[in-house]
């Protein structure tokens, strides 16, 4: 017995044929109350190897070119039928609606920085009581692991190509933080010129660039 396996969502029909999924199924088109969604029809969720994903990747990559927006949607979703689909999607719609907007006309980009030591983050406002106190600790541990102060010499020449940013400290050299980029389609080889342009204001933190990449790292809404 098939089941439904959960590509993407859309935000409208491609303009290009839909083709093969990951297990060789014929993809199609599911409409949903105003959303769109990419399946294939399975017998099992596929492996979790790195030819299926860089093969997931690929019909991603595929079908984003021939849409406004793409939204990818976690890997190995799997759902009973059509019917399940709709009444999962349907309970979600103004959340996923407002996510494919985000990422309408949009794509992904990938900064890493690196460096030998973790910059000191700024002391807390701990004043107040012990109670009041400990949540000043949380909030400012929880601001800190989003905040990426090696970029700030270049976040000025970013401002006209970002749209959004998620960031994750991680704080153990040489790896110390990766920074995910909403950026215009197309803009790709501009982001990858400022950075190249700006690798001496960000010493002695050392920068990598990959993509441009579906928008995976903002589906939260999808996921």
């Amino acid at each position: 017995m098939s089941r439904v396996y959960l590509y993407a969502l859309l935000s409208g029909a491609p303009s290009c044929e839909t083709g093969m999924g990951v297990c060789a199924e014929r993809l199609r088109v599911v409409a949903v109350g105003g959303l769109m969604a990419l399946v294939g029809d399975v017998a099992e969720s596929p492996p979790p190897t790195a030819v299926i994903l860089r093969a997931q990747d690929a019909v991603l990559r595929r079908l984003a070119s021939a849409v406004e927006a793409l939204l990818p949607v976690r890997f190995g979703t799997l759902v009973d039928d059509d019917g399940a689909l709709a009444e999962s999607l349907a309970a979600r719609r103004p959340q996923l609606a407002r996510a494919l907007g985000r990422v309408a006309g949009c794509e992904q980009m990938t900064l890493r920085v690196w460096g030998e030591s973790v910059p000191a983050a700024p002391a807390a406002d701990l004043g107040g009581g012990p109670g009041t106190r400990y949540l000043a600790e949380r909030r400012h541990a929880q601001a800190w692991a989003h905040r990426v102060p090696e970029l700030d010499p270049i976040r000025g020449q970013l401002e006209a190509l970002v749209r959004e940013e998620r960031a994750e400290r991680h704080d153990r050299p040489p790896l110390l933080a990766t920074v995910q980029h909403l950026i215009p389609r197309g803009a790709g080889g501009r982001y990858v010129e400022v950075i190249d342009a700006a690798r001496a204001e960000l010493r002695p933190w050392r920068v990598s660039v990959t993509g441009p990449w579906p928008p995976y790292a903002f589906t939260e809404d999808a996921a």
